[in-house]
């Protein structure tokens, strides 16, 4: 270490005229190092990383300013017959991809051959999302399961299913289902695996060798019943009281137009209120 600034007082080295100064006895001096800088002079590319550079001036701020970005996520693998949200015109996903890899311009569906397309695109569709958890070998399960132990066309419908448009409330449309999210720390598979399949109500299951994943969702009926083939032709019906049933829930969600602040949502069942008041 060796210091740059002239030391006031006798017997000192003068860096500047290289000579050494005797203005008495010599003298001794403490000092201590209050700071040190390493510079790396490194290229480093940052690995699965973003990196944002943002310049600001000290003058408009008094302390360092808070920053939040809106990103598109990780790539990950779609059927060859899919388009994303992000790649059509009209912000509508479908399955209208051709072998080729041509659009169909008036948007007919194309079948499903049951592969992937060679590229990575950005998807929020979460059954997508759930298959690329599970067969990523960097941050997912990809070590241990592989594309072949997943039922495709189960998660094939949910994803379908998951596309469609539903109203969003203000007078438009919406997906039924996205999914937007970070996972910013390591926890249990399973527990990751169960958070990503509460978004878009579903339970997987290990079955016949694969895993297999079942949405709450509408469907046709799976058996009828009748007179006929009810023991002595009589139905029970049971149910809960009005009073004692759940007709008003509050629900913490992230708001996209508020900065995706978390919010507080109050969902009412209206008509079960005015009746209760009613009664009363």
């Amino acid at each position: 270490i060796e210091r740059q600034t002239a030391h006031d007082g006798p017997a000192y080295y003068d860096s500047y005229i290289s000579r050494k100064r005797y203005d008495g006895d010599t003298n001794i001096t403490t000092g201590n190092v209050s700071q040190v800088v390493s510079v790396i002079k490194e290229r480093l590319n940052y690995p699965y990383s973003s990196i944002a550079k943002v310049a600001f001036s000290s003058k408009q701020f008094q302390s360092l300013p808070q920053r939040t970005y809106h990103l598109r996520g990780i790539k990950l693998k779609v059927p060859k017959n899919y388009v994303t949200r992000e790649e059509a015109a009209d912000g509508v996903a479908g399955y209208y991809r051709k072998t080729d890899g041509t659009l169909d311009a008036n948007k007919v569906y194309q079948d499903w051959d049951g592969s992937f397309r060679d590229g990575l695109v950005y998807s929020n569709n979460p059954a997508w999302i759930l298959n690329d958890i599970i067969t990523n070998n960097r941050y997912g399960l990809g070590d241990f399961l592989v594309q072949t132990d997943i039922d495709k066309y189960a998660l094939y419908r949910i994803a379908r299913y998951c596309d469609e448009l539903v109203d969003d409330g203000k007078g438009g449309l919406e997906p039924r289902y996205t999914l937007n999210t970070y996972l910013t720390e390591g926890t249990q598979a399973y527990k990751v695996l169960k958070d990503i399949l509460t978004n878009f109500l579903s339970m997987i299951y290990f079955i016949d060798g694969q895993i297999l994943s079942i949405q709450d969702a509408p469907s046709g009926p799976v058996y009828s019943f009748s007179k006929a083939n009810i023991l002595n032709g009589q139905f029970q019906y049971e149910s809960t009281g009005s009073q004692t049933r759940v007709n008003q829930v509050i629900v913490s969600w992230n708001n996209p137009d508020n900065n995706f602040e978390l919010e507080p949502l109050l969902i009412e069942d209206r008509v079960n209120i005015c009746l209760l008041y009613t009664s009363d």
